[in-house]
Protein backbone atom coordinates (compact mmCIF):
# COMPACT_ATOMS: atom_id res chain seq x y z
CA UNK A 1 0.00 0.00 0.00
CA UNK A 2 2.88 2.34 0.77
CA UNK A 3 6.36 2.79 -0.63
CA UNK A 4 9.61 3.97 0.87
CA UNK A 5 8.93 7.56 -0.16
CA UNK A 6 5.40 7.57 1.28
CA UNK A 7 4.56 8.11 4.97
CA UNK A 8 3.49 5.20 7.11
CA UNK A 9 -0.30 5.22 7.37
CA UNK A 10 -1.35 4.69 10.95
CA UNK A 11 -4.26 2.29 11.56
CA UNK A 12 -5.78 4.53 14.25
CA UNK A 13 -5.99 7.45 11.83
CA UNK A 14 -7.32 5.30 8.99
CA UNK A 15 -9.68 2.96 10.78
CA UNK A 16 -12.89 2.09 9.01
CA UNK A 17 -14.92 4.09 11.53
CA UNK A 18 -12.68 7.17 11.17
CA UNK A 19 -12.95 6.95 7.40
CA UNK A 20 -16.71 6.45 7.55
CA UNK A 21 -17.06 9.56 9.75
CA UNK A 22 -15.41 11.52 6.93
CA UNK A 23 -17.56 9.93 4.23
CA UNK A 24 -14.63 7.80 3.02
CA UNK A 25 -13.74 4.12 2.77
CA UNK A 26 -10.60 1.98 2.60
CA UNK A 27 -10.62 2.50 -1.16
CA UNK A 28 -9.63 6.13 -0.51
CA UNK A 29 -6.42 5.25 1.37
CA UNK A 30 -4.26 5.66 -1.72
CA UNK A 31 -5.68 9.15 -2.25
CA UNK A 32 -5.09 9.95 1.44
CA UNK A 33 -1.53 8.72 1.11
CA UNK A 34 -1.05 10.97 -1.90
CA UNK A 35 -2.53 14.00 -0.11
CA UNK A 36 -0.28 13.45 2.91
CA UNK A 37 2.77 14.13 0.74
CA UNK A 38 1.86 17.82 0.82
CA UNK A 39 2.54 17.80 4.59
CA UNK A 40 6.02 16.28 4.49
CA UNK A 41 7.48 19.77 4.43
CA UNK A 42 6.46 21.18 7.84
CA UNK A 43 7.53 24.75 7.10
CA UNK A 44 4.74 27.10 8.28
CA UNK A 45 4.48 28.68 4.83
CA UNK A 46 3.74 25.29 3.30
CA UNK A 47 1.24 24.18 5.94
CA UNK A 48 -0.92 27.31 5.75
CA UNK A 49 -2.13 26.49 2.24
CA UNK A 50 -2.83 22.82 2.83
CA UNK A 51 -6.11 21.65 1.28
CA UNK A 52 -6.81 24.94 -0.46
CA UNK A 53 -7.26 23.27 -3.84
CA UNK A 54 -10.00 20.98 -2.49
CA UNK A 55 -12.69 23.66 -3.00
CA UNK A 56 -11.41 25.20 -6.22
CA UNK A 57 -13.84 23.40 -8.54
CA UNK A 58 -16.95 24.35 -6.60
CA UNK A 59 -15.78 27.94 -6.18
CA UNK A 60 -15.07 28.26 -9.89
CA UNK A 61 -18.48 26.85 -10.79
CA UNK A 62 -20.21 29.17 -8.31
CA UNK A 63 -18.48 32.20 -9.83
CA UNK A 64 -19.49 30.98 -13.28
CA UNK A 65 -23.10 30.58 -12.20
CA UNK A 66 -23.20 34.00 -10.52
CA UNK A 67 -21.83 35.59 -13.68
CA UNK A 68 -24.73 34.13 -15.64
CA UNK A 69 -27.27 35.35 -13.12
CA UNK A 70 -25.79 38.83 -12.96
CA UNK A 71 -25.51 39.15 -16.74
CA UNK A 72 -29.20 38.25 -17.03
CA UNK A 73 -30.18 40.95 -14.51
CA UNK A 74 -30.88 38.27 -11.93
CA UNK A 75 -33.41 35.51 -11.98
CA UNK A 76 -36.81 37.26 -12.30
CA UNK A 77 -39.03 34.29 -11.51
CA UNK A 78 -40.76 36.01 -8.62
CA UNK A 79 -40.99 39.26 -10.60
CA UNK A 80 -42.80 37.45 -13.41
CA UNK A 81 -45.47 36.22 -11.04
CA UNK A 82 -45.81 39.77 -9.70
CA UNK A 83 -46.07 41.04 -13.27
CA UNK A 84 -48.95 38.65 -13.91
CA UNK A 85 -50.86 40.24 -11.04
CA UNK A 86 -49.85 43.76 -12.07
CA UNK A 87 -51.10 43.32 -15.64
CA UNK A 88 -54.32 41.75 -14.40
CA UNK A 89 -54.95 44.84 -12.28
CA UNK A 90 -53.83 47.39 -14.85
CA UNK A 91 -56.30 46.60 -17.62
CA UNK A 92 -57.38 50.11 -18.55
CA UNK A 93 -61.15 50.20 -18.76
CA UNK A 94 -61.59 53.92 -18.04
CA UNK A 95 -62.46 54.79 -21.62
CA UNK A 96 -65.61 52.69 -21.33
CA UNK A 97 -66.73 54.73 -18.31
CA UNK A 98 -67.60 57.75 -20.47
CA UNK A 99 -71.37 57.59 -20.69
CA UNK A 100 -73.81 59.95 -22.36
CA UNK A 101 -75.84 62.15 -19.99
CA UNK A 102 -78.85 62.36 -22.33
CA UNK A 103 -81.99 60.84 -20.80
CA UNK A 104 -83.67 57.93 -22.56
CA UNK A 105 -81.45 58.18 -25.65
CA UNK A 106 -78.23 58.10 -23.58
CA UNK A 107 -78.06 54.32 -23.13
CA UNK A 108 -78.75 53.80 -26.85
CA UNK A 109 -75.97 56.21 -27.83
CA UNK A 110 -73.60 54.45 -25.43
CA UNK A 111 -74.40 51.11 -27.01
CA UNK A 112 -73.67 52.56 -30.45
CA UNK A 113 -70.31 53.87 -29.16
CA UNK A 114 -69.26 50.58 -27.69
CA UNK A 115 -69.19 48.97 -31.07
CA UNK A 116 -67.78 45.58 -31.78
CA UNK A 117 -64.73 47.17 -33.42
CA UNK A 118 -63.82 49.17 -30.29
CA UNK A 119 -64.16 46.13 -28.07
CA UNK A 120 -62.01 44.03 -30.38
CA UNK A 121 -59.40 46.78 -30.54
CA UNK A 122 -59.31 47.12 -26.75
CA UNK A 123 -59.12 43.38 -26.30
CA UNK A 124 -56.33 43.13 -28.84
CA UNK A 125 -54.26 45.72 -26.96
CA UNK A 126 -54.61 43.76 -23.76
CA UNK A 127 -53.92 40.56 -25.63
CA UNK A 128 -50.57 41.95 -26.82
CA UNK A 129 -49.57 42.63 -23.24
CA UNK A 130 -50.51 39.11 -22.25
CA UNK A 131 -48.72 37.60 -25.24
CA UNK A 132 -45.57 39.57 -24.36
CA UNK A 133 -45.85 38.34 -20.79
CA UNK A 134 -46.20 34.76 -21.96
CA UNK A 135 -43.05 35.18 -24.04
CA UNK A 136 -41.19 36.36 -20.96
CA UNK A 137 -42.64 33.47 -18.96
CA UNK A 138 -41.38 31.02 -21.58
CA UNK A 139 -37.90 32.54 -21.39
CA UNK A 140 -37.99 32.29 -17.60
CA UNK A 141 -39.00 28.64 -17.86
CA UNK A 142 -36.03 27.98 -20.13
CA UNK A 143 -33.72 29.69 -17.64
CA UNK A 144 -35.13 27.59 -14.80
CA UNK A 145 -34.70 24.41 -16.84
CA UNK A 146 -31.07 25.38 -17.42
CA UNK A 147 -30.73 26.03 -13.67
CA UNK A 148 -32.05 22.54 -12.93
CA UNK A 149 -29.26 21.04 -15.03
CA UNK A 150 -26.68 23.35 -13.44
CA UNK A 151 -27.84 22.34 -9.95
CA UNK A 152 -27.14 18.71 -10.91
CA UNK A 153 -23.62 19.74 -11.88
CA UNK A 154 -23.18 21.70 -8.66
CA UNK A 155 -24.43 18.77 -6.59
CA UNK A 156 -21.85 16.48 -8.21
CA UNK A 157 -19.09 19.04 -7.63
CA UNK A 158 -20.02 19.48 -3.96
CA UNK A 159 -20.02 15.69 -3.52
CA UNK A 160 -16.52 15.58 -4.97
CA UNK A 161 -15.50 18.52 -2.78
CA UNK A 162 -16.79 16.75 0.33
CA UNK A 163 -14.72 13.67 -0.55
CA UNK A 164 -11.59 15.74 -1.25
CA UNK A 165 -11.96 17.58 2.04
CA UNK A 166 -12.37 14.26 3.85
CA UNK A 167 -9.22 12.94 2.18
CA UNK A 168 -7.24 16.00 3.27
CA UNK A 169 -8.59 15.75 6.83
CA UNK A 170 -7.60 12.09 7.04
CA UNK A 171 -4.17 12.82 5.58
CA UNK A 172 -3.71 15.62 8.09
CA UNK A 173 -4.59 13.30 10.97
CA UNK A 174 -2.07 10.76 9.70
CA UNK A 175 0.63 13.42 9.58
CA UNK A 176 -0.30 14.66 13.07
CA UNK A 177 0.09 11.15 14.44
CA UNK A 178 3.50 10.80 12.77
CA UNK A 179 4.74 14.12 14.13
CA UNK A 180 3.45 13.29 17.61
CA UNK A 181 5.44 10.03 17.52
CA UNK A 182 8.57 11.90 16.46
CA UNK A 183 8.00 14.51 19.18
CA UNK A 184 7.59 11.77 21.79
CA UNK A 185 10.86 10.18 20.65
CA UNK A 186 12.70 13.46 21.28
CA UNK A 187 11.40 13.75 24.85
CA UNK A 188 14.24 14.16 27.35
CA UNK A 189 16.84 15.12 24.75
CA UNK A 190 18.35 18.48 25.62
CA UNK A 191 20.86 19.03 22.85
CA UNK A 192 20.39 22.10 20.60
CA UNK A 193 19.35 20.06 17.57
CA UNK A 194 16.67 18.20 19.57
CA UNK A 195 15.36 21.41 21.09
CA UNK A 196 15.13 23.03 17.66
CA UNK A 197 13.39 19.99 16.19
CA UNK A 198 10.90 19.86 19.07
CA UNK A 199 10.06 23.51 18.50
CA UNK A 200 9.55 22.88 14.77
CA UNK A 201 7.37 19.86 15.49
CA UNK A 202 5.30 21.72 18.06
CA UNK A 203 4.65 24.59 15.63
CA UNK A 204 3.81 22.18 12.80
CA UNK A 205 1.39 20.23 15.00
CA UNK A 206 -0.46 23.40 15.96
CA UNK A 207 -0.71 24.60 12.34
CA UNK A 208 -1.79 21.23 10.94
CA UNK A 209 -4.31 20.68 13.72
CA UNK A 210 -5.86 24.12 13.05
CA UNK A 211 -5.88 23.54 9.29
CA UNK A 212 -7.42 20.07 9.65
CA UNK A 213 -10.10 21.51 11.93
CA UNK A 214 -10.89 24.21 9.34
CA UNK A 215 -11.09 21.63 6.56
CA UNK A 216 -13.42 19.50 8.67
CA UNK A 217 -15.70 22.52 9.17
CA UNK A 218 -15.66 23.12 5.41
CA UNK A 219 -16.58 19.49 4.82
CA UNK A 220 -19.55 19.85 7.17
CA UNK A 221 -20.59 22.99 5.29
CA UNK A 222 -20.40 21.03 2.03
CA UNK A 223 -22.54 18.33 3.63
CA UNK A 224 -25.17 20.95 4.48
CA UNK A 225 -24.96 22.42 0.97
CA UNK A 226 -26.04 19.18 -0.70
CA UNK A 227 -29.67 19.20 0.56
CA UNK A 228 -29.83 22.95 0.00
CA UNK A 229 -28.98 22.45 -3.67
CA UNK A 230 -31.71 19.83 -3.99
CA UNK A 231 -34.22 22.13 -2.29
CA UNK A 232 -33.35 25.01 -4.63
CA UNK A 233 -33.57 22.64 -7.59
CA UNK A 234 -37.00 21.49 -6.42
CA UNK A 235 -38.08 25.14 -6.16
CA UNK A 236 -36.97 25.74 -9.75
CA UNK A 237 -39.00 22.74 -10.91
CA UNK A 238 -42.03 24.02 -9.03
CA UNK A 239 -41.64 27.43 -10.68
CA UNK A 240 -41.56 25.76 -14.08
CA UNK A 241 -44.79 23.95 -13.21
CA UNK A 242 -46.31 27.16 -11.86
CA UNK A 243 -45.63 29.08 -15.06
CA UNK A 244 -47.08 26.22 -17.06
CA UNK A 245 -50.25 26.52 -14.97
CA UNK A 246 -50.32 30.29 -15.58
CA UNK A 247 -50.07 29.74 -19.33
CA UNK A 248 -52.56 26.86 -19.55
CA UNK A 249 -55.09 27.79 -16.87
CA UNK A 250 -54.79 31.37 -15.62
CA UNK A 251 -54.60 33.22 -18.95
CA UNK A 252 -57.55 31.37 -20.54
CA UNK A 253 -59.57 32.15 -17.41
CA UNK A 254 -58.70 35.84 -17.78
CA UNK A 255 -59.90 35.87 -21.33
CA UNK A 256 -63.18 34.26 -20.34
CA UNK A 257 -63.71 36.83 -17.59
CA UNK A 258 -62.75 39.84 -19.68
CA UNK A 259 -66.24 40.60 -20.97
CA UNK A 260 -67.68 40.42 -17.44
CA UNK A 261 -65.00 42.82 -16.22
CA UNK A 262 -65.97 45.35 -18.90
CA UNK A 263 -69.59 45.43 -17.75
CA UNK A 264 -68.66 45.79 -14.08
CA UNK A 265 -66.01 48.46 -14.51
CA UNK A 266 -68.44 51.35 -14.90
CA UNK A 267 -70.38 50.43 -11.74
CA UNK A 268 -67.19 49.95 -9.76
CA UNK A 269 -65.83 53.35 -10.78
CA UNK A 270 -69.09 55.07 -9.90
CA UNK A 271 -69.21 53.45 -6.47
CA UNK A 272 -65.57 54.39 -5.83
CA UNK A 273 -66.26 58.00 -6.78
CA UNK A 274 -69.30 58.25 -4.48
CA UNK A 275 -67.38 56.72 -1.59
CA UNK A 276 -64.43 59.03 -2.19
CA UNK A 277 -66.69 62.11 -2.07
CA UNK A 278 -68.32 60.95 1.17
CA UNK A 279 -64.96 60.11 2.73
CA UNK A 280 -63.55 63.52 1.79
CA UNK A 281 -66.56 65.32 3.32
CA UNK A 282 -66.33 63.35 6.56
CA UNK A 283 -62.57 63.83 6.79
CA UNK A 284 -62.90 67.60 6.24
CA UNK A 285 -65.48 67.95 9.02
CA UNK A 286 -63.41 65.84 11.44
CA UNK A 287 -60.24 67.83 10.77
CA UNK A 288 -62.05 71.18 11.23
CA UNK A 289 -63.52 70.00 14.53
CA UNK A 290 -60.10 68.82 15.73
CA UNK A 291 -58.53 72.11 14.64
CA UNK A 292 -61.12 74.18 16.57
CA UNK A 293 -60.63 72.01 19.66
CA UNK A 294 -56.84 72.10 19.54
CA UNK A 295 -56.63 75.84 18.91
CA UNK A 296 -59.10 76.76 21.67
CA UNK A 297 -57.56 74.48 24.28
CA UNK A 298 -54.02 75.58 23.40
CA UNK A 299 -54.95 79.26 23.61
CA UNK A 300 -56.59 78.81 27.01
CA UNK A 301 -53.61 76.94 28.42
CA UNK A 302 -51.12 79.48 27.09
CA UNK A 303 -53.14 82.33 28.65
CA UNK A 304 -53.27 80.66 32.10
CA UNK A 305 -49.61 79.62 32.23
CA UNK A 306 -47.18 81.47 34.55
CA UNK A 307 -44.06 83.14 33.24
CA UNK A 308 -41.97 80.57 35.15
CA UNK A 309 -43.55 77.27 36.10
CA UNK A 310 -43.45 76.20 39.74
CA UNK A 311 -42.09 72.85 38.56
CA UNK A 312 -39.09 74.64 37.04
CA UNK A 313 -38.39 76.56 40.28
CA UNK A 314 -38.71 73.36 42.32
CA UNK A 315 -36.30 71.51 39.98
CA UNK A 316 -33.73 74.33 40.14
CA UNK A 317 -33.92 74.44 43.95
CA UNK A 318 -33.47 70.69 44.32
CA UNK A 319 -30.57 70.73 41.84
CA UNK A 320 -28.77 73.48 43.84
CA UNK A 321 -29.20 71.57 47.11
CA UNK A 322 -27.95 68.35 45.54
CA UNK A 323 -24.95 70.17 44.04
CA UNK A 324 -23.91 71.65 47.42
CA UNK A 325 -24.24 68.29 49.17
CA UNK A 326 -22.24 66.44 46.51
CA UNK A 327 -19.45 69.06 46.56
CA UNK A 328 -19.19 68.79 50.37
CA UNK A 329 -19.08 65.00 50.16
CA UNK A 330 -16.31 65.17 47.55
CA UNK A 331 -14.28 67.49 49.84
CA UNK A 332 -14.75 65.10 52.80
CA UNK A 333 -13.63 62.11 50.74
CA UNK A 334 -10.57 64.04 49.48
CA UNK A 335 -9.51 64.96 53.03
CA UNK A 336 -9.87 61.36 54.17
CA UNK A 337 -7.85 60.02 51.23
CA UNK A 338 -5.06 62.58 51.78
CA UNK A 339 -4.89 61.62 55.47
CA UNK A 340 -4.65 57.96 54.60
CA UNK A 341 -2.01 58.70 51.94
CA UNK A 342 0.18 60.50 54.48
CA UNK A 343 0.27 57.42 56.72
CA UNK A 344 1.05 55.10 53.83
CA UNK A 345 3.89 57.36 52.62
CA UNK A 346 5.52 57.27 56.07
CA UNK A 347 5.26 53.48 56.18
CA UNK A 348 6.70 53.09 52.65
CA UNK A 349 9.59 55.46 53.51
CA UNK A 350 10.47 53.49 56.64
CA UNK A 351 10.27 50.20 54.75
CA UNK A 352 12.57 51.56 52.01
CA UNK A 353 15.12 52.78 54.59
CA UNK A 354 15.17 49.36 56.24
CA UNK A 355 15.70 47.61 52.93
CA UNK A 356 18.56 49.90 51.97
CA UNK A 357 20.23 49.38 55.37
CA UNK A 358 20.46 45.59 54.92
CA UNK A 359 23.96 44.23 54.06
CA UNK A 360 24.57 43.02 50.53
CA UNK A 361 25.53 39.45 51.53
CA UNK A 362 22.42 38.89 53.61
CA UNK A 363 19.44 37.25 51.83
CA UNK A 364 16.44 39.43 51.23
CA UNK A 365 13.80 39.20 53.93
Amino acid sequence: MTSQNEPTLLPAALSEQSLADLGLSTQDIDAINQASKALQDIAPGNLSGYGRDATSKTSAFSVQLLDKVRNADLDTSGDKLGEVVRIARSLNLDSFAERSKLPILGPLIDKLKATKGELVQKYSSTNKQIDQLMGDVSKTQQVQQQRVREYDQMHALVLDERRELGIHVAAGRVRIAELEQELAALAGMDDPASRTRRSELDTALRLIDKRVSDLQVLQHAAEQTLPMIRLIQANAIQLIEKFAAVRDITIPMWRNQFAIQLSLADQRNAVDLANAIDDASNELMRKNAELVHGTSVGTARANQRSVIDIETLRTVNESLIRTVEEVREIHREGMAKRKQLGGELVQMRDDLAKRLALPTSAPAA
